[in-house]
């Protein structure tokens, strides 16, 4: 996938600008499941734990859309513990003119309530006010439309009271059915002649989301006497907001005759053998682990993910092809190997003189003469190993077919140069299977070319056998990765990562570069180093900055995916000197 924008309601947002929102927002909220969308209005959805901002800060000369965007998380983010949801309940059936006003109270506690917390989100969203405060003080077509306009100005100006006909209320409600009550004395006191239509509606709140929400929510008081709902009525799954490549890729796929392997891997009862790379005993294409070997994502993003770990097995005949591409390239690598292996010889038979205790100096006539007692020399006895582990991911999706053959050469040799040092490493290859996706099942297949424990005595021969297909969910994929990494001993820990853009996959597109780059984070903050090798054949501005963005300063971007086989060389050299000088 190459996109760096994502799309909302056809509205189209930097990512880099969706990660900042949605870092700020989990920091507000002190909830790391919540998530940041966009649309007409903005509100809190506590059935989808999702704030939206809204689209009228778009397209503006007066205020950047980050600036507007920031404006209503900042003055939204009390909403999940300032509401009583359930008191929502009497707004639910009542005319739009009562709903908008009840909601602009509530919007207003929501604002006092926020600059209560923190003070200096006043001075933040000022310039955000003064254009709601221009946009209204325009003309009105009606007295409904005019009296919501003018107690959203009063609002903005932080007035206690609001005058309805000839009436001064107080407009500073306390709880959501003090904010009732004083929408029913509004309403009366200003007795409109006019009715209020959607067009004209200043807030918005999904009010069948919150009688949802009120069955399901495990904070309510009477839950044990609800009747429990169906799995799948539990759970939103809006589809009609997110544009994915998995139809796209679906039909060339199809066209391309890249079905016929597939309705083999939809069964999920073969009993096969365990892996191994053994050449009497062979298998033409995947086989199938026993026992079980699913993990699911809790995340918001990855809820109907599930992971499928496969241990594939070898085709004989990939034997001789995988010895032509590993003598290709051996010479660079030995090279590498040959440049580590002198400095780890010399750091084990290093010295350390002017000592005060250990073996007497060769010639300590230059220390005695100047009067020092720092005659001894003491050896440093060294690990000749490298204390790391590496696990090298690559993406197995649908777009990788051109750059398949340069990345598995690429990894041939990063294993040559790991192996020959004695370094632990894993490689797999991930994709998700665009033709087994069902609303709620999304399976994602991991391939186990190489694991640890192996890694000193196989080669991953099983990588020539890859075929490219589907999506690529990349931060679940990740954090499965991660779990493995922390499992580990070894003091430093990589991760290596092999793609040629953005993560995509069903209802993937929305979150999917913002969970990647929760989960690279996640890594990070593990301790484990995360190095993207990023093939750029588009050159597309944008997605090099989004990629950037989920992956920091570790981002090398390829070109010429011909020119992998010999970077590469360099990079894991200079990443193995980093942690031996």
């Amino acid at each position: 996938m190459s996109y760096s924008f994502i799309k909302f309601n056809d509205e189209i947002i930097d990512s880099k600008v969706m990660m900042e929102l949605t870092d700020l927002t989990r920091l507000l909220f002190k909830d790391k499941d919540v998530s940041v969308s966009v649309r007409k209005h903005s509100y809190y959805n506590p059935y989808v734990n999702t704030v939206y901002v809204s689209t009228f800060w778009k397209h503006r000369y007066d205020i950047t859309e980050l600036e507007g965007f920031r404006h209503d998380i900042l003055t939204r983010f009390p909403s999940a513990s300032l509401f009583d949801y359930e008191a929502f309940e009497t707004a639910k059936d009542r005319d739009i003119l009562f709903q908008q006003i009840f909601l602009t109270l509530e919007h207003y506690r929501n604002r006092i309530e926020s600059i209560r917390q923190r003070p200096f989100i006043k001075q933040m969203i000022a310039s955000g006010d003064a254009i709601l405060l221009e946009e209204y003080r325009k003309q009105s077509t009606n007295d409904a439309e005019s009296l919501l306009k003018t107690l959203n100005t009063a609002v903005l100006e932080y007035e206690n009271h609001f005058k309805a006909g000839d009436e001064s209320l107080s407009i500073i409600s306390r709880s959501t059915t003090d904010s009732i009550a004083i929408t029913e004395q509004i309403i009366s006191a200003a007795a409109p002649r006019d009715r209020l239509s959607g067009y004209h509606q200043i807030h918005d709140m999904p009010f069948n989301d919150i009688s949802a929400y009120n069955h399901t929510t495990p904070f309510r008081k009477d839950r044990a006497e609800l009747q429990s709902e169906n799995d799948e009525n539990d759970i939103s799954h809006d589809t009609g907001r997110v544009d994915t490549k998995t139809d796209r890729d679906a039909e060339d796929a199809a066209m391309l005759g890249e079905t016929g392997d597939n309705t083999a891997r939809k069964s999920r009862h073969n009993v096969e053998n365990d892996y191994d790379d053994d050449v009497e005993d062979y298998h033409e294409g995947f086989g199938r682990n026993r026992g079980d070997n699913r993990m699911r994502d809790t995340g918001a993003a990855n809820i109907h993910a599930e992971l499928l770990i496969r241990k594939p097995k070898i085709k004989m005949t990939n034997y001789g092809n995988y010895r032509k591409i590993y003598d290709f390239y051996n010479d660079l690598a030995q090279k590498v190997i040959g440049d580590i292996t002198k400095i780890l010889n010399f750091k084990m038979n290093e010295f350390q003189s002017n000592r005060s205790t250990g073996k007497l100096m060769k010639n300590p006539t230059g220390a005695i003469v100047s009067g020092s007692h720092k005659i001894f020399t003491k050896k440093i006895s060294e690990s000749k190993e490298v204390d790391a582990a590496f696990s090298i991911i690559l993406d197995q999706s649908y777009s990788m077919t051109d750059h398949m053959e340069e990345c598995i050469n690429g990894i041939i040799i990063i294993n040559n140069i790991l192996k020959s040092l004695g370094i632990p490493q894993r490689i797999v290859s991930h994709h998700e299977d665009s033709f087994e996706i069902m609303s709620d099942h999304y399976p994602n297949y991991l391939y186990e070319h190489l694991n640890f424990d192996r890694s000193r005595y196989y080669y991953p021969v099983s990588l020539l056998d890859i075929e490219a297909s589907g999506d690529n969910r990349d931060g679940f994929i990740f954090r499965h990765e991660t779990e493995i990494l922390n499992r580990r001993m070894e003091k430093d820990k990589f991760m290596i990562i092999f793609s040629d853009g953005l993560p995509s996959a069903e209802q993937y597109n929305q979150s999917g570069i913002i969970d990647t780059h929760e989960a690279v984070n996640e890594a990070r903050k593990n301790g484990i180093n995360v190095i993207n090798i990023f093939i750029d054949v588009a050159n597309e501005e944008n997605t090099r900055d989004a990629i950037k963005n989920i992956y920091g300063q570790n981002t090398v971007i390829v070109e010429n995916p011909e020119e992998i086989g010999y970077i590469l060389p360099n990079i894991i050299e200079r990443v193995i000197k980093s942690l031996v000088i």
